[in-house]
Formats: C-alpha cells, structure tokens, sequence
C-alpha cells in the first residue's frame, strides 16, 4: 500500500465511478493507492472495478462488506490501510483535478514533521466551475486551526479532508447498532483538542451531488439514524462552537432522543451540559412536532 491512499466509500454508483477512476488515471503523479470499499452495492460495481484492476493503470484494492453506510465503510478502509500516511477520502461521486495527489504530497512534505497537524483540507470545485462554498469568501492562504475555529471564522465547508496515520490512529467514526449514518465531520471535531487541520485554498476536485446521495438525502437520513445524530450534536454543542450553534444543535437534539426514545436523563447522561439541554427543552419539543409534520406529509 502506497503512502497516499485515496479512500472511496461507494454504494451503487457503478455509473459514477468511471468518472472517478479517469480522473485518478490522468494524475500528474500516479504513486498511490485507490481503496474502494463497496457498502453492499447491488449493481454492477464489483464487475466495473474488476475491469478497472485489470487495466492496471493505477493501484487498486477493492474490498465489499454488507450494507452499513459511510462511516463502517470507512472505518474499514482506515483499517485495510494502516501503513498510509494519508487518507484521502473522496466520495464516489466527485472526481480530481489532474494535479489533486501533486498538491498533497506538497503539503504532507511541508506539515506532515509538525505533530500537531492532524489533516489537510482542501476545496472542490462545482461542476461549473465555482468554488463549492456555501457562504463567505474563499481563504487566500494556509490557517492551522480547529474546525470549531474554522467554521466560526469562515463558515462551514465541504471539500476534500486527508486525515494523516496519527489521527486514525486514534479516532474513527462512531458506529451504532441499526443504523447507517453519522455526521462525516466527527472525526474532525473528535480530534480538535489534539490535533489541528490545515485549511488550504487550493483547489483539488470537482463534487457532483447525485440524487438519492446521503448530501442530498436530507432530514429524513438524520431521522432514521438518531443516535447518530445525538452524537453529532453533541460535537457541535462544544464550548467551542458559537453560542448560536451550541443552541441551535441543542435544540435539535430532542426530535431525534425522542426517536430514540431517549429521556431527558439519559441524554443528559450522553451529552452533558445539562443546563443548555434544560433550557433548550420545549423548543426541541416543538421542533420535533414540526419535523414529523413535515417529513409525515411529503
């Protein structure tokens, strides 16, 4: 396994896949390792991949494990590759730029010997051709930080994050029985107090959001994996966070506890800061009223 695995979770994207796999045969450097890890995929993804290898073009491994969703598929790829230095986890359905793996070598030469370093983050592209940003201005240089820090100062981003061994050495996505979903940021803010990202803005890829795709899946996604999402908002709750957001993830702690049928005790128990989740009570009620209304009428 080569020092640079790029990292892909894919479920039945056999049709986005190709575009990924030209992308990763026209780098500039082609030194790395494709890790595909298929989450139970019932199209033709196996017999597309098994063609990919034997064009021996680039390296690939392909490994299948039964439906599980995105962070088990990850979690296993960090372990298929524990010898990498990097990880770079791109989704089935963008693809990068022919200089993607030239511009993270660069950067793991120039941070990789400061221990405190414990990713690399870069942007995407949309299809058009703009920086994929949601709001604010795109960073002109390098910052070390949090993304407590980050998302604080610039506003939340959605892009291309390499996680160095040391970091998976340590952290992985949480895994809970019967469902299939966590936030994709939770390694990022499980690390915070140990380790920093640096931020680039460089641009490395290009994201296509696929119908049915879990960015595009939407409330009804968080409602079927609850504890999931308890956890994610209890990362977000961080005194690290904006007031607003600690309130706001507060909140929408309780539609989902009430989901799990969770009581007041025991998220308390799971979370902490029982004084926010005291105060933010009703008003989770109300937005859990709210919730099924809506997800029950569409």
């Amino acid at each position: 396994m080569n020092d640079v695995v790029i990292l892909t979770s894919t479920y039945n994207r056999a049709n986005t896949l190709t575009k990924l796999y030209i992308s990763l045969k026209s780098q500039n450097d082609n030194n790395f390792s494709w890790l595909i890890i298929d989450d139970g995929s019932t199209d033709n993804t196996k017999e597309l991949v098994e063609d990919m290898i034997n064009e021996n073009k680039i390296d690939i491994k392909y490994v299948y494990q039964e439906n599980g969703g995105k962070a088990r598929a990850l979690n296993k790829g960090f372990l298929q590759s524990s010898n990498a230095m990097v990880y770079v986890v791109v989704d089935s359905d963008d693809y990068l730029l022919p200089g993607a793996v030239e511009i993270i070598k660069k950067y793991l030469k120039e941070y990789c010997a400061n221990e405190r370093i414990g990713a690399l983050f870069f942007h995407y592209n949309t299809p058009d051709g703009k920086v994929l940003k949601p709001k604010g201005e795109l960073i002109k240089k390098d910052y070390i930080m949090s993304p407590y820090e980050y998302n604080r100062i610039f506003g939340k981003n959605d892009g291309c994050i390499c996680y160095l061994k040391r970091v998976i050495e340590k952290y992985k996505y949480p895994e809970f029985e019967g469902e299939k979903y966590v936030g994709p940021t939770v390694i990022q803010m499980e690390m915070a107090d140990e380790f920093k990202i640096v931020f680039s803005p460089k641009v490395i890829g290009v994201a296509e959001y696929q119908k049915g795709g879990l960015t595009q899946s939407g409330r009804r996604l968080r409602l079927k994996n609850p504890m999931g999402m308890i956890y994610y908002a209890k990362l977000m709750m961080s005194s690290k966070s904006s007031v607003f957001t600690q309130f706001k993830y507060a909140i929408s702690i309780w539609p989902y506890a009430k989901i799990a049928k969770k009581s007041f005790i025991d998220v308390v128990r799971m979370v902490g800061r029982p004084i926010l989740l005291l105060v933010t009570y009703i008003p989770g009620q109300i937005l859990a009223i709210y919730w099924n209304g809506k997800t029950s009428g569409s």
